[in-house]
């Protein structure tokens, strides 16, 4: 399955597999591919785990268990050839076994809170055992209520089981997706079908990179070179005639290149690139080409220093208004996300100032508090006091 179809990850539930039981695994999982799994620790059945490629850096995050369901949580990060990271997320596992919900809803809900506070991009897939699909299911209406709540997508709304209810779900934070895709399997694999489909990795301006032939020039290389050249003094006569002075300057040529050569010499460099601004597309880069154009054009001519004012302005309003869309966008997209709202708005306002180091020690949590209060409590005082005039 992971061959036929290029997965990039595949996720599994109902492993069956106990706490030391390696073998199933291993020969599932394709050659330059590494798994993670997490059993269920007692009793049959059960087990979640995780088929990657080795493309993808993978760590697992511990210490997360629940009574209602089992899980596997990773760190997954898409990194190009620079190391830098194109795309950075949580992927959660999740199977629930069938059975009393009430402890899965306060459970679930208590997880998801602190998977979205805590990180930017989220996506939770598994088996649920919920039936999302009928109107009349108290558990898929009051599940359906909780994923509302929180304001992450469920992305997947056919059937999902041979019984034509949609059990398996992806549920995603902050990450688009193409290609959605629902594939019933033999009965002799799995009573659920298998849900494939493609991250899609957006704002990512890549580059592949360029190199440049180059010498590395700095102070101390005026100082190697003089030190390095040989003794010139029976090259400095005065030539006889021009064919003398013609193989003299070849000679001190000659010598100049190679000492530069020995002290400085031609390197491979790659060329930093600048990082392209996210709301940076191709309408902005039209403009400023168009611009930079007038710009060369104006010379004297009234009539280009006038166009090309315009372009610049053009340039300029069109800037403004791809940033404030990427920003806008940004904030609806993570509107949910009350850790990435906080660092945007600090960001756009620049209000990062450190805090007060001169703070004395003395004063403790209860200090704090005492503080605050009094300033809610003059607050309110000078409300009350304040004489209101009706219009």
């Amino acid at each position: 399955m992971i061959i036929d179809n290029s997965f990039d990850v595949l996720c599994l539930t109902e492993t069956w597999l106990k706490p030391n039981d390696y073998i199933g695994l291993n020969g599932s999982t394709p050659p330059n591919y590494y798994y993670k799994h997490e059993p269920r620790q007692s009793g049959r059945g059960g087990g979640v785990a995780t088929i990657y490629s080795d493309i993808l850096n993978v760590t697992q995050k511990t210490g997360y268990r629940f009574n209602s369901f089992e899980i596997l949580l990773l760190n997954v990060t898409l990194p190009d050839t620079q190391k830098k990271s194109l795309l950075s997320l949580v992927l959660a596992t999740v199977y629930r076994p069938p059975g009393p919900y009430t402890d899965f809803l306060t459970e679930f809900a208590e997880f998801l809170s602190e998977l979205l506070v805590n990180f930017d991009k989220v996506l939770i897939v598994g088996d649920f055992n919920i039936h999302v699909d009928n109107t009349n299911d108290a558990l898929g209406l009051a599940f359906t209520d909780l994923i509302n709540s929180f304001g992450v997508k469920r992305n997947v709304t056919g059937p999902t089981h041979r019984f034509n209810h949609t059990l398996d779900l992806i549920i995603s934070h902050g990450i688009d997706f193409t290609d959605i895709d629902i594939v019933p399997q033999s009965d002799d694999v799995s009573d659920h079908f298998l849900v494939s489909c493609m991250l899609r990795i957006t704002d990512i301006n890549y580059m592949a990179p360029r190199y440049h032939l180059g010498r590395t020039i700095v102070p101390a290389t005026k100082d190697r070179f003089t030190n390095n050249l040989p003794d010139l003094s029976q090259l400095l006569c005065v030539p006889l005639n021009t064919q003398d002075l013609d193989k003299m300057t070849s000679n001190m040529g000659t010598i100049f290149s190679d000492t530069l050569e020995a002290v400085a010499p031609i390197k491979l460099k790659k060329v930093r690139e600048k990082r392209i601004a996210p709301w940076y597309k191709s309408n902005t880069h039209s403009l400023k080409k168009e611009t930079r154009t007038l710009e060369r054009k104006w010379k004297n001519l009234e009539v280009f220093r006038i166009a090309w004012k315009n372009g610049m302005s053009r340039h300029r309003q069109a800037l403004k208004a791809a940033r404030a869309e990427h920003i806008r966008k940004l904030i609806e997209n993570n509107q949910n996300n009350p850790r990435f709202l906080f660092s945007t708005v600090a960001r756009l306002t620049n209000n990062q100032t450190p805090p007060d180091l001169n703070i004395p020690l003395q004063f403790n949590s209860n200090d704090f508090m005492n503080f605050f209060t009094d300033k809610i409590d003059n607050i309110r005082n000078t409300i009350t006091n304040v004489d209101y005039t009706a219009f």
